[in-house]
């Protein structure tokens, strides 16, 4: 195989989280929450720690929406039927992202809801 430059290993990287946004709607509802949130973060004038949880929980959230996809693609390509134990992988992997989005939604509340029903900013 072919050694990559680290530049085009980024362009790579790049490209698969494009795909992904462009093809998975779920991954889009994902990264327009994100933006949201952070927007709301900033309006809100959260701390440094609060934002760095806020974004390492997005990030969490991102990353298991990524590797479904992936996942998902990789079963679609060995076992074209409906197999039960792909649909076990892609059940799991969905699981995953399913922790991580209601996780995310828990940071959130935490973090920004003590400062929006007192108004501080």
């Amino acid at each position: 195989m072919k050694t990559r430059s680290l530049g085009e290993s980024f362009r790579c990287a790049f490209q698969g989280v494009v795909f992904v946004l462009r093809t998975e709607r779920n991954m889009a509802l994902h990264f327009l929450a994100a933006v949201l949130t952070l927007l709301v973060a900033a309006l809100l004038r959260v701390t440094l720690l609060e934002l760095a949880c806020l974004t390492l929980t997005i990030a969490v959230v991102l990353v298991c929406e990524l590797t479904n996809t992936a996942l998902e693609i990789l079963c679609d390509i060995v076992c074209r039927d409906l197999e039960p134990r792909i649909r076990r992988v892609k059940d799991v992997a969905a699981g995953a992202v399913l922790v991580s989005a209601i996780t995310a939604v828990i940071v959130g509340i935490l973090v920004l809801w003590p400062r929006v029903i007192s108004g501080t900013r």
